[in-house]
């Protein structure tokens, strides 16, 4: 049996991703087959659950992610990270989406969106050292971070075989000007 505190995320998650996220804690707790007050000694505030299911899915998502800033930058560490994230998105569907969803709601706390920067940081020095050595162009390093993430998801929605993720990946290479 899940701990508790695995209990109510997985609710939670589950509630957020088909009822969205305005779906009251009562009714998170309901789902867990926990008393109101247990979900509150669990997670403080509403705020908490929310940051930690956002952290943690974030933190794991990294993690699947091998590259670091020290790592060479050619394309096939770009694309062995391409292939954790894919990895990682296929193994954990409803991670994925509530990561995105809270993302675009905007709910995560700004001292969470802090602590999830910083694991993403090797990532982020990656593509600025990228960058600055021409190994790669665009207009911002946030544009092409989101233009990785956004090809990646769209791989994953389109459900494409291999061919067609190779596909994508020699469009996304071509896009940002990563040749090989």
């Amino acid at each position: 049996m899940p701990d508790r505190k695995s209990q109510i995320i997985t609710a939670a998650t589950s509630l957020f991703l088909n009822e969205g996220v305005g779906v009251s804690t009562a009714r998170i707790a309901k789902a867990a087959e926990v008393s109101n007050g247990t979900l509150f000694n669990t997670f403080a505030t509403r705020q908490i659950l929310i940051d930690t299911i956002y952290k943690d899915a974030k933190t794991a998502m990294f993690a699947a992610i091998p590259c670091s800033g020290e790592d060479p930058i050619n394309p096939q560490t770009f694309r062995a990270n391409w292939d954790g994230y894919l990895v990682w998105a296929r193994a954990n569907p409803e991670t994925r989406r509530v990561m995105h969803l809270l993302l675009d709601a905007g709910l995560a706390s700004a001292e969470t969106q802090a602590e999830v920067n910083a694991v993403a940081a090797p990532h982020a020095a990656w593509l600025q050292r990228a960058v600055a050595e021409g190994h790669m162009r665009g207009p911002s390093i946030n544009f092409i971070g989101r233009l990785i993430f956004f090809q990646l998801d769209l791989v994953i929605t389109e459900e494409l075989d291999t061919a067609g993720e190779d596909l994508a990946f020699d469009m996304l290479c071509t896009s940002i000007g990563m040749t090989k």
